[in-house]
């Protein structure tokens, strides 16, 4: 992509980190001609008022609808989980899995989140190595999940370091993955190595990592690439495309395009 193009695309993929893509938050900021200074935060707001709202209103039992809400507000503070897993005991002191089953249901049949599974061998069919119970969660829109952090727009706008930065990009990913591929993984060894997200295409089982700047270091993706040997790895930053030793760089702005 020519340089002036490109840095046009990341100014409009960091309004969109900011903004998200639900259409009422959508036609506000392009209605202010997408300044972001203009925009109205409260459409947001009242998207998450509905959403607890909808949770009392079409479940009957209490304390199920505690649960769900529970879940829910829990999730931004987890995708970073050092652990690299959601944790149950994290939603509320004591909580079982079992206890949240049916609430957690409810939320991924809603659309509401969207979890990614630990991928325990990558082999084909994946869906047979998964582990179930070793898994993410995301929030379906990473403007939800901006707002429930409160996170500052100047700080995405102007490429700021921030301590939640990696985490809103990855639930960007996420959600920009989520629209093309009904199953998403990720891996992790017992060595805190990491691959963020490994999808399934016709070139077979292919491993992503997410960077939130322009870094070139993939140390997980190299020694996943190395034990693995998949057709090739992709790396989402910053950076304009490219393709070196069987590593594609895709900039963030064009992740829905992997399919």
């Amino acid at each position: 992509m020519i340089d002036v193009v490109h840095n046009e695309l990341l100014s409009l993929y960091r309004l969109y980190l900011c903004v998200g893509g639900m259409p009422a938050s959508i036609n506000n900021i392009l209605s202010v001609d997408k300044d972001i200074m203009n925009y109205n935060k409260r459409i947001i707001k009242n998207i998450i008022s509905g959403y607890l709202s909808d949770m009392k209103k079409y479940v009957k039992d209490a304390t199920e609808t505690v649960r769900i809400e529970n879940i829910y507000n829990s999730i931004p503070t987890q995708i970073g989980n050092k652990s690299n897993k959601f944790q149950y005991s994290k939603v509320r002191s004591g909580a079982r899995s079992k206890n949240y089953e049916t609430a957690l249901q409810w939320l991924l049949a809603s659309k509401l989140v969207n979890r990614t599974c630990l991928l325990r061998t990558p082999q084909n069919p994946p869906e047979a190595f998964k582990d179930e119970e070793i898994f993410k969660l995301y929030l379906s829109d990473v403007g939800i999940l901006n707002s429930v952090l409160d996170i500052k727009f100047e700080d995405i706008i102007l490429d700021k370091e921030f301590i939640y930065k990696g985490d809103i990009v990855e639930n960007y990913v996420q959600q920009q993955l989520n629209v093309n591929f009904e199953h998403i993984y990720y891996w992790k060894n017992d060595n805190t190595a990491e691959v963020d997200f490994i999808i399934q295409n016709e070139d077979g089982l292919i491993p992503i990592e997410v960077k939130a700047g322009d870094s070139v270091k993939s140390k997980s993706l190299n020694l996943y690439m190395k034990q693995f040997k998949p057709k090739y790895g992709i790396k989402l930053c910053t950076k304009n495309f490219g393709y070196v030793n069987g590593l594609k760089t895709v900039p963030l702005y064009a992740t829905f395009l992997i399919k």
